[in-house]
């Protein structure tokens, strides 16, 4: 990462040398100069610390002339890992330490992670809650729980998500001996835990999905689904993403009561996000399609879309609507489950 304290001003407003002074210099191709210290490269774009401007980040297009005294490690798109002890770009090329040239456009990431390496995984996930306890006319508890983890390689990735959704009505007066009767309104559970192994291009990767649900109002037992797919990162810039899956899946469901149910069909995934303002304000998306082909309206379709935005410490709040459409519940049972939360949670 760089460091702090760097400047950004016009030639004439040149600070003179000190220990402060900012150790790059950047000619932008309108002319424009900015000083300041490199502290990363990704997805294109050099971000710059500044003493006026804070963190700028600057199209490795827009670049005429940068020259950095700052050591710097540069992993390219071939996985090729570059040590030099100055950053040096002229006209789109990055100057070398024996005078061979790079093109900016093969450029990955500055000083990159282990994990981005080759070396471990870099491990994400959230876990979040939305409980309520409400007392008036009608008394309602509800507590919904969703976790979501990630392992990421640069040969594979595992992702486990889960949540557990429980929400009960009180009578009041309608229990036992004139006391209070709590009515479940909603018991039900999901995971989903996936294996991707990323090819040659790695954009492209193969893997298998593993569910399992459970929804006592849709009158379902246990579901299970499982099955292998193709996917693609169709968008994979840091601040914006976009993955996209096809396969088969075979899916079986015991019923409470109803007769138990098997089929093989078609799984579709989309997974995106995207950042707002410096990456305070994140935009999620997931889809889930479970296709029945031999009876379209018994398919399952899971939407999620949400805004997260961090707290302090590590904790985060979130405003979540979905839409959850069960065509293989039970015969007189509601189908589509929709539900607007607020979570609060923790992430790292």
């Amino acid at each position: 990462m760089g460091l702090s304290g760097g400047w950004a001003f016009a030639d004439s407003d040149l600070p003179e040398a000190s220990e402060d002074a900012p150790t790059a210099r950047i000619e932008l191709t309108d002319g424009s100069v900015i000083y300041g210290d490199i502290a990363d490269i990704h997805d294109g774009g050099v971000l710059v610390s500044t003493a006026l401007m804070g963190d700028v980040k600057i199209a490795l297009t827009s670049i005429a002339q940068l020259d950095s005294d700052q050591a710097i490690e540069l992993l390219t798109t071939k996985q090729d890992t570059l040590a030099l002890s100055a950053l040096k770009v002229v006209d789109g090329e990055i100057v070398l330490d024996d005078d061979e040239k790079l093109a900016v456009d093969q450029l990955d990431v500055a000083n990159p992670e282990a994990w981005e390496v080759g070396k471990g995984y870099r491990i994400t996930g959230r876990v979040t809650s939305a409980v309520e306890f409400s007392r008036g006319n009608t008394d309602t508890d509800q507590v919904n729980l969703d976790l979501e983890t990630k392992l990421e390689s640069r040969r594979d990735r595992i992702t486990v998500r889960a949540d557990y959704e429980e929400t009960s009505t009180i009578l009041r007066g309608k229990g036992p001996d004139g006391g209070n009767l709590s009515e479940p309104t909603a018991d039900n559970w999901h995971i989903i835990s996936k294996y991707d192994y990323f090819l040659s291009d790695p954009r492209n990767y193969l893997g298998v999905n593993l569910g399992a649900n459970s929804d006592r109002f849709a009158d379902v037992e246990r579901r299970f689904y499982v099955g292998p797919y193709f996917g693609r990162k169709i968008l994979t810039r840091e601040t914006l993403k976009l993955d996209a899956e096809l396969g088969i899946s075979y899916v079986d469901t015991d019923f409470i009561l109803s007769d138990d149910d098997s089929y093989t069909g078609v799984n579709l995934n989309l997974t995106g996000e995207t950042f707002f303002f410096d990456g305070k304000l994140r935009l999620y998306f997931r889809q889930v399609n479970l296709v029945n082909l031999s009876s379209f309206e018994q398919s399952i379709y899971r939407t999620t879309i949400g805004l997260r935005f961090p707290l302090l410490f590590g904790l985060e709040a979130a405003a979540e609507a979905s839409a959850d459409y069960d065509g293989g519940a039970a015969e007189g049972k509601e189908k589509l489950d929709e539900a607007l939360k607020f979570r609060i949670g923790y992430t790292w």
